[in-house]
């Protein structure tokens, strides 16, 4: 008799549901949630398509079934105190409501993550008591989402989190965060002191950047992008603790708007540390380069005469004849000279009016020489030009040799003390043939050299040229 009773009242609570629409019936079943209405004691009244195929059962069996026998225990028991806090709410209308997030067990296999919204019904009888609704929707499909999705997190080399407009650490998405930032616990912590713990000048660096995130607080997006392009695209900054070495990690910062204001932020950390040390190796091997080649310059460059050393015609004329062999030059010829009486010059005036005498004969030498020409002090008073001629309209050999001769032999040089002191130079010029190699080709020009010295000095001697 009881539950005979029991049934005609609820069945008469049914009734006043469906009064309030002539399609209530189809308005529920095509709820894609689920959907129940529960007595007070927490058992069904009426359950919609979803929830009963979900269940594998009819409405007709899901009829006073307690809800809480599809849940665990713990679940269960988190769900009666939700009930009691909706009953409880004092208001007489039905927008009391909790949402809650609980696995469900329906089909006694599958455990299966729910979003459960409970609210207070405006029915009330004295059979079922206060009527509830609680409507529930499968996040299975949002969890696999999120799983994929923070698997991808996990599989990149990136942190990710998100911070308040104050720096501070609302939500970590990334654990790669913690590897970046040397620590666990972010959430709470201040993304300002964590990147600027390793160094004080990062930390104020960083200071501007951390005030003008919360200068844009409440503001549209747009005024984000009017920042300074230090704050989007800030510059690496040094990590360092005492269990990792040197890390330096790039943050950037994109706004979360809420309303269409900027609420929060979406921070990426990225690990720069290979390329700031790859760059930091560029930059010690351009520097090793530098010297290297100040180096060399030093080697090939007479400090005096500023022409070139021995080591420097070691180096680049070899591949002269070379070319000159190919038939790459009209001729090539190699000019060899000697200053006169240099020896009375030191004995007489010194040493410091010797350099002087020098370094005015290399100015000279530069003065009467094209740019490819290439000039070398080869000892203490003697010289060597190599003369690649390519046109038939540069001058050749002997006509260079001559213009320098004339050219000295017109010059006064000073050598201090109001002393004026003219000096003369001799030379001699050979021409590169099919045979040669460098010590030849200077052999030649040196007894070439030594014949105009017998002649009389102050002379070029020059043998004649038969073409490379």
């Amino acid at each position: 008799m009881s539950n005979h009773n029991e049934l005609l009242a609820s069945q008469r609570v049914l009734s006043m549901l469906e009064s309030a629409c002539e399609h209530s019936e189809q308005v529920l079943d095509s709820i894609p949630s689920v959907f129940v209405v529960l007595n007070r004691d927490n058992r069904i009244i009426r359950a919609n398509r979803a929830f009963c195929e979900l269940a594998g059962s009819t409405m007709e069996a899901m009829v006073h079934r307690d809800f809480g026998d599809f849940f665990t225990t713990e679940n269960r028991d988190h769900l009666q105190h939700h009930f009691q806090q909706v009953r409880a709410n004092p208001l007489p209308d039905a927008s009391a409501s909790a949402k809650i997030e609980l696995a469900s067990t329906l089909d006694d296999q599958v455990t299966r993550p729910f979003l459960w919204r409970i609210s207070k019904m405006g029915h009330l009888s004295q059979a079922e008591g206060q009527v509830i609704s609680v409507m529930g929707d499968d996040l299975s499909a949002l969890y696999q989402s999120e799983l994929k999705l923070m698997s991808i997190f996990s599989g990149i080399p990136l942190g990710l989190m998100v911070i308040d407009c104050n720096g501070q650490v609302t939500e970590v998405l990334s654990e790669y965060c913690n590897l970046l930032l040397g620590r666990d616990g972010l959430v709470g912590e201040s993304l300002h002191h964590m990147l600027g713990a390793g160094s004080p000048a990062a930390h104020n660096d960083l200071a501007a950047t951390f005030d003008a995130l919360r200068d844009c607080a409440g503001k549209p997006i747009m005024e984000f992008g009017k920042l300074d392009s230090s704050v989007s695209h800030p510059c690496h900054v040094p990590m360092r603790s005492e269990a990792s070495a040197e890390r330096w990690v790039r943050p950037r910062f994109q706004p979360i708007a809420k309303n269409d204001s900027i609420d929060r932020y979406l921070v990426i950390l990225e690990d720069t540390t290979a390329s700031h040390l790859a760059q930091r190796q560029i930059e010690q091997a351009d520097l090793l380069g530098r010297q290297a080649q100040a180096l060399y310059d030093c080697a090939i460059r007479d400090p005096l005469s500023e022409l070139y050393t021995r080591l420097f015609l070691n180096d680049s004329f070899n591949p002269l004849i070379a070319s000159a062999k190919r038939g790459n030059y009209l001729e090539l010829a190699i000019l060899m000279l000697d200053i006169d009486n240099f020896k009375g010059i030191n004995d007489t005036h010194g040493h410091a009016a010797g350099d002087k005498v020098i370094k005015a004969i290399g100015r000279l030498i530069k003065a009467c020489i094209r740019d490819t020409d290439i000039p070398v002090r080869y000892g203490g008073e003697e010289f060597i030009v190599a003369l690649p001629c390519t046109d038939s309209h540069e001058l050749g050999g002997a006509i260079v040799a001559e213009r320098i001769r004339a050219e000295l032999e017109a010059t006064a040089i000073d050598i201090g003390g109001g002393t004026m002191l003219r000096v003369t130079t001799s030379g001699g010029v050979a021409y590169c043939h099919k045979d040669d190699t460098m010590a030849s080709l200077i052999q030649r020009a040196d007894g070439l050299l030594y014949k105009a010295k017998h002649a009389g000095k102050n002379r070029v001697c020059v043998e004649p040229s038969n073409g490379a």
